[in-house]
């Protein structure tokens, strides 16, 4: 079924989306309730700040602004709008870049010109040279006026292919980085990008965008994909980290790009971005307005998180320094998160208890967008509507409401200051790019980061050659670590070879350790090479975490001396990988021969009386990436290294849980290109039983002994799938069918999958009737991992010994498209019959359930029962499709229509996707993520399993819902209308409210 309805504040969701909103000069108890629209004096006595020492000016209102979704300052200090006047239908081009002007420097910007209109969908801006850049329909473009009457009459186009099918999800937020390039989120729908400029075309390639965001140098025109998937909001920090947001996800740090994970296509990661705060179901917000979630699961959360922002300027007390900020339009407010660095990233700390940054109970005050300003000051960018959500996404009868553009006339900025005036840097009397190059290198210096950032880009638009050698002298001068990094930064843009006599230090235990993060990083790969005499320092003296990552990825890259650099991984580890994301960084390193890192780590290790932290997740993740590289015929020494791992000064226990971790891994690498550990095993010759038996044993005797932790037991059974026959099998299948712990029980089953016992399939069939759904499922997943089995399944079902309505429709899939055109033939008999085409017929034959009185209470069984695998409601099954909790405003008429022709309106975001491995395995879901190397589909029940691109036969969409179609062989009508009584009215059925009419 399809999420439509819930205030999704899609701007945030569209590409130019949801800002910071109002702040308040109230504080204490929440105001009562208002009656919106406010003029924007009353919108300003409404506002609620948590902090007493800020308050919140008007900066600029309607007439001046209507819609606005992004800003930006210019070199002169004016302010930059894009209005979205065409939102949210988009019928015609309405949106427009405004300019406005503070001319008597009283904080409000009274005089508006227009730059340019009839765009559509303009959604971000990036001023640039003597014009501005602008992320608008399809497209990324420049505009300038050159005749200099105020009106851009001369338009370039750069790029073009975002991807422009919803008004919401279109690329935005084009913003300077520290690089020297231009990144923009993409929105959410990717595209597939080309230069359109004509001297950039021609030596330019399509960008694919799927599962990334864009990036581009303005002044070459290069381009490519990188890491992250924001929807409405990019950012940088002080320090060079980017940070994204999407609806649920208010804050995400990239932590991990793209350029790393090619080094090794093996490597399958999971994510490259980290939610720093709470996020969806775990996220809390304070709401002061009345405004209500239709999703009772979103209540309070996260639902329209967008405009993620850090603030970086001088005019707030220091207390809100580096803290990251995002609007929640649903929510009317503005969320705060103090920010501590943990390991390669950040965790977030709600930061006003239990009150928000900035909340208004104006239901129209939507925050859009956050921006730092030339006086230091933070910004709101609020479009003030009484709806920010796309028609595509309401039920029919509510696509034409009456109030759907109601506010199409308005539009605030409000701009946050502190109530005691700070004592504020001096800021030069002329416009920035009216001084001279070594005037704006002094501004570098600045303590308000817009005057930086402009400064920088200023001074990269000028003639590199004229600013090289005053960068020079800054770098050797300088002291401070925010104008030393910017420096550092614009070296490297000037000067990619950075030679050795420029970046080699040898005070290195005095320099700040964000300085020593980034000199790492511009030397990169050739860290080893240039700074040969400080590397082993380096690597045994750096306790800073975010540093030692950078080592990790900078030696992980190294191929000209691969053996030293390897060496100093291995004392970087010494200090401990308790950090995933260093593991990831060190697992990143191409080794030849694969299994070189780990063979010489465990050498190490021999001698050392303790084990680092996090060694044995190192060694499970390393060993996974080499078993999906090693051959039968090449592995034995890989295996035997483990098998030989013994030291006198470790304890026993110790030693077990690395050969453990090794050959656990190993396996798990080796069974995603379709080889069996067995396979491996039998290549070891008769020497080897011995201490492989043993290992075996004691590992089946930690997973059967009861008295045991159940992690460490599931753990053991992880370790034993790839060796799953004979003694053990005997007693995963045991433990599987007993009355353990549920979680036990699974563990053993999902064991026995790798198992090649010929007896299993029909002791599995035999078992199935008297188990629990969830048991059944993991059942039919062991007999579909076998062909042998997925045979013995369908004679079952032919014979009518297994009904058909107990194989859901994802498992129906990897039968109907096994790699065994028999199987898949006789599957497609079986389950063909069960779908009628013709929905017209059948949504007539179910009229009747629409207007019938329904039992929820029946109802909820019925939904247990055929659609817990994906959906949830009233926490009842796993969220895999839309949210379908939110149907409070929905019709039964609606609802009945979304259940059996699913497939009506559909958000590509659920199309399903059946990828077909290489090795024969079928995978059917959501894809939830992507990366060069390898594809992550989000499955049924909630699990996630990444695949390596090298071992994808074929990916497709099957262009419809994952929802299935024909239901209705399952449900009667008397059963449908339970289900939909019990959908539209579960909120109720505790009693504590009465029932609707």
């Amino acid at each position: 079924m399809k999420q439509a309805g819930r205030l999704w504040l899609s701007l945030c969701l569209m590409a130019g989306g949801i800002d910071l909103t109002a702040i308040a000069q109230q504080t204490g108890s929440s105001p009562p309730a208002v009656q919106s629209p406010l003029s924007a004096d009353d919108a300003l006595k409404s506002f609620q700040l948590a902090s007493t020492d800020l308050k919140v000016e008007l900066a600029a209102a309607e007439p001046d602004v209507v819609d606005p979704v992004a800003i930006a300052f210019g070199a002169d200090g004016s302010m930059w709008v894009v209005e979205m006047r065409d939102y949210p239908k988009g019928e015609q081009p309405r949106s427009r870049i405004k300019r406005l002007f503070d001319m008597n420097h009283d904080g409000r910007f009274e005089t508006a010109t227009m730059f340019v209109d009839e765009l559509l969908f303009a959604t971000g801006i990036l001023p640039w040279k003597d014009g501005i850049i602008v992320t608008l329909s399809g497209e990324i473009a420049f505009f300038a006026d050159r005749n200099g009457d105020g009106i851009a009459e001369f338009k370039e186009t750069w790029f073009t292919g975002f991807s422009q099918e919803n008004s919401q999800l279109r690329a935005n937020h084009p913003t300077f980085g520290p690089d020297g390039w231009v990144y923009v989120a993409n929105g959410l729908r990717g595209g597939t990008i080309v230069a359109a400029k004509p001297e950039w075309k021609a030596k330019g390639q399509p960008v694919a965008l799927t599962g990334f965001d864009f990036r581009f140098n303005p002044l070459t025109g290069e381009s490519g994909a990188v890491s992250g998937h924001g929807q409405f909001g990019l950012c940088f920090d002080d320090y060079g980290n980017r940070f994204v947001c999407s609806n649920r996800n208010p804050v995400q740090h990239v932590v991990l790009e793209d350029y790393y994970i090619k080094r090794n296509p093996f490597l399958a990661v999971t994510k490259v971005v980290h939610d720093v705060s709470a996020f969806a179901e775990h996220s809390r917000l304070h709401p002061i307005s009345r405004a209500w979630t239709t999703s009772n699961l979103h209540a309070n959360q996260f639902t329209a998180a967008c405009g993620v922002q850090i603030y970086r300027g001088d005019a707030l007390p220091p207390e809100f320094l580096g803290n990251a900020f995002t609007c929640d339009p649903t929510g009317n407010l503005v969320h705060r998160e103090t920010l501590v660095s943990t390991g390669a990233t950040f965790q977030g700390h709600a930061a006003d208890g239990d009150q928000e940054f900035l909340a208004s109970p104006d239901t129209w005050f939507r925050p859009v967008n956050l921006s730092n300003g030339p006086d230091g000051a933070f910004y709101v960018v609020d479009m003030y509507r009484a709806v920010i959500e796309h028609p595509d996404w309401m039920p029919a009868e509510l696509k034409n409401r009456k109030d759907l553009m109601d506010g199409s006339d308005r539009g605030r900025i409000w701009r946050i200051v502190a109530v005691e005036p700070a004592t504020l840097q001096d800021r030069p009397d002329e416009p920035l790019d009216q001084l001279l190059t070594k005037d704006l290198i002094e501004l570098l210096e600045h303590r308000n980061a817009w005057h930086r950032e402009t400064a920088m880009r200023l001074l990269v638009e000028r003639n590199p050659h004229e600013v090289l050698d005053a960068m020079k002298y800054n770098w050797k001068q300088n002291k401070l670590t925010r104008s030393r990094l910017r420096v550092l930064w614009m070296l490297k843009i000037l000067d990619p070879r950075l030679t050795p006599a420029m970046l080699a230090w040898s005070e290195t235990e005095n320099r700040d350790a964000r300085v020593r993060e980034h000199v790492v990083a511009a030397i990169g790969d050739n860290l080893d090479e240039l700074l040969a005499d400080q590397a082993m320092d380096l690597v045994n003296e750096e306790t800073d975490e975010r540093v030692r990552f950078r080592l990790a990825l900078d030696l992980s890259g190294r191929s000209e001396d691969a053996v030293g650099a390897r060496k100093l991984l291995i004392q970087l580890l010494d200090h401990g990988a308790g950090d995933p994301w260093l593991r990831v960084a060190v697992a990143t390193t191409r080794c030849n021969p694969p299994e070189a890192l780990i063979v010489e780590t465990l050498e190490h290790w021999q001698d050392r009386s303790k084990l680092p932290v996090g060694s044995v997740e190192l060694i499970e993740e390393l060993s996974e990436v080499v078993g999906a590289q090693l051959t039968p015929q090449t592995s034995a020494h890989f295996i035997n290294s483990f098998l030989d791992f013994k030291s006198s000064k470790l304890d026993p226990q110790a030693v077990l849980e690395v050969q453990q971790a090794g050959l656990r891994g190993f396996g798990q690498g080796a069974a995603r290109r379709g080889v069996s550990m067995q396979s491996h095993l039998e290549q070891l010759g008769s020497i080897r039983p011995a201490a492989l038996n043993d290992l075996i044993e004691r590992t089946r005797v930690i997973f059967s002994n009861t008295n045991l932790p159940i992690a460490e037991r599931v753990t053991a059974i992880k370790t034993s799938r790839f060796m799953a026959n004979g003694e053990v099998a005997q007693s995963l299948f045991a433990i599987a069918f007993s009355g353990e712990e549920i979680s036990l029980r699974l563990a053993a089953l999902e064991a026995l999958s790798s198992s090649s016992e010929a007896s299993l399939g029909q002791k599995l069939l035999t078992a199935f009737d008297s188990q629990t759904p969830q048991m059944k499922r993991a059942i039919l997943d062991v007999l579909l991992a076998d062909e042998a089995r997925t045979d013995l399944l369908l004679k079952a079902l032919e014979h009518g010994d297994l009904k058909l309505a107990e194989i859901d429709v994802p498992r129906q899939t990897r039968l109907t498209k096994h790699r065994n055109k028999d199987l898949s033939a006789r599957a497609e008999k079986l389950f063909t019959s069960k779908v009628s085409p013709d929905r017209a017929a059948v949504m007539a034959a179910y009229q009747a359930a629409i207007d019938s009185k329904g039992d929820p209470r029946r109802g909820r069984l019925i939904f247990e029962k055929n659609c817990v695998t994906c959906h949830q409601v009233d926490r009842i099954g796993v969220n895999v499709g839309p949210d379908i909790s939110d149907t409070r405003d929905k019709t039964p008429a609606y609802l009945l229509t979304n259940i059996l022709d699913p497939n009506r309106a559909v958000d590509a975001n659920y199309f399903g996707y059946t990828l077909v491995t290489k090795q024969g395995r079928i995978l059917t879901g959501l894809v939830k993520g992507e990366t060069t190397s390898s594809i992550t589909i989000r499955l049924p029940e909630g699990k996630e399993e990444s695949v390596l691109r090298a071992d994808v036969e074929e990916l497709n969409s099957s262009g419809q819902s994952l929802m299935p179609v024909g239901l209705e062989k399952n449900i009667t009508v008397e059963q449908m209308a339970d289900l939909i009584t019990f959908l539209k009215n579960w909120r109720y059925l505790d009693g504590s409210i009465p029932m609707p009419d």
